[in-house]
């Protein structure tokens, strides 16, 4: 997967697991950390995002509660989740504002490609 960006996606942190291992799934995401966890790497390393994240082209999932503003200009892609439905509310490679059920969350739909 290649093709697909690096990229930091927050989302809302009463997910259950089920929805978490299915975003693994169709986002291919390599982690999955809560937002202290996030944090306490931004603050041991203010550049994590470039330096580890973006080098590697790695794709991490931060959980955390939308109210919390630390870090938040850190997520490429900002995704809300309730009762089966994502709504896309912050999104660096493409529009956000969309709304798409769960089952239909990948990466080609939330993404405009340079190709």
């Amino acid at each position: 997967m290649d093709f697909l960006p690096s990229a930091v996606v927050f989302v809302n942190d009463d997910l259950v697991q089920q929805t978490i291992n299915h975003l693994i799934i169709q986002l291919h995401l390599h982690e999955v950390i809560d937002g202290d966890v996030f944090d306490a790497r931004i603050a041991a390393n203010p550049n994590y995002v470039q330096d580890v994240v973006k080098a590697n082209g790695l794709r991490i999932m931060v959980k955390r509660p939308f109210t919390e503003l630390e870090n938040r200009t850190e997520a490429d892609v900002a995704i809300f989740i309730k009762h089966a439905m994502a709504s896309v509310l912050k999104n660096n490679f493409g529009p956000p504002g969309q709304t798409v059920a769960l089952l239909n969350i990948y990466w080609q739909r939330i993404c405009v490609f340079d190709v």
